[in-house]
């Protein structure tokens, strides 16, 4: 065979090959159906024409790749968006250094609150106006420099001497009461602020 007649078989070989390759693939990416309405008013769908029907028949051609792929689902959050939105990693040892500076300030708060009690209760000692009674007191004797006493008799005949004297009343001791139960309970404060930053620290 002449060289130049191989050239031109090779030539439509490839052609050939070529337009086989694309016939086969537009056949892989189509598909026929065929639609038709029954005798009893049904629409039917196949992908052969159906036998023994004389009515109208449609057919139809499917392109599977436009309708079989799945669409390609667009992100909730841009890439560039998503690097503000996701927080960075915690730094442990920050995070730690501000939690023990934080037991610590409680710590002290508490300090301060039972220091502010502790002087309550030394100063809240002395008898307010409101807070004191007038009560007679018996004496075997007169006291030196009471002149208000008088001589009188206990219960058994006895001769002692009554002076009346200033003393606290129920106001008194509840104040005193309350200032005790503040301590207290500041000092409990203090106890579970002290507990608490050991178990943080530790």
């Amino acid at each position: 065979m002449p060289k130049g007649a191989s050239a031109r078989a090779l030539r439509l070989a490839c052609l050939a090959a070529a337009i086989t390759f694309g016939v086969a693939a537009q056949a892989a990416d189509t598909r026929t159906l065929y639609r038709w309405t029954d005798g009893e008013g049904r629409i039917q769908y196949s992908d052969k024409p159906p036998t023994k029907f004389n009515g109208e028949v449609t057919r139809i051609e499917v392109e599977l790749d436009s309708n079989t792929r799945p669409a390609a689902r667009a992100p909730l959050i841009a890439p560039d968006v998503m690097r503000d939105v996701v927080p960075a990693p915690p730094d442990m040892a920050k995070t730690r250094r501000d939690k023990r500076e934080k037991l610590d300030a409680l710590v002290r708060v508490a300090q301060d609150k039972v220091a502010a009690a502790k002087a309550a209760l030394e100063g809240g000692g002395d008898i307010h106006d409101d807070e004191q009674q007038v009560v007679q007191r018996r004496y075997a004797k007169a006291p030196a420099g009471k002149s208000n006493c008088r001589v009188d008799k206990d219960g058994t005949g006895k001769t002692v001497v009554v002076c009346p004297s200033l003393a606290p009343n129920d106001a008194y001791y509840e104040r005193q009461r309350a200032l005790e139960d503040l301590l207290k309970k500041a000092e409990e404060e203090l106890a579970e602020a002290e507990y608490a930053y050991r178990r943080g620290v530790d």
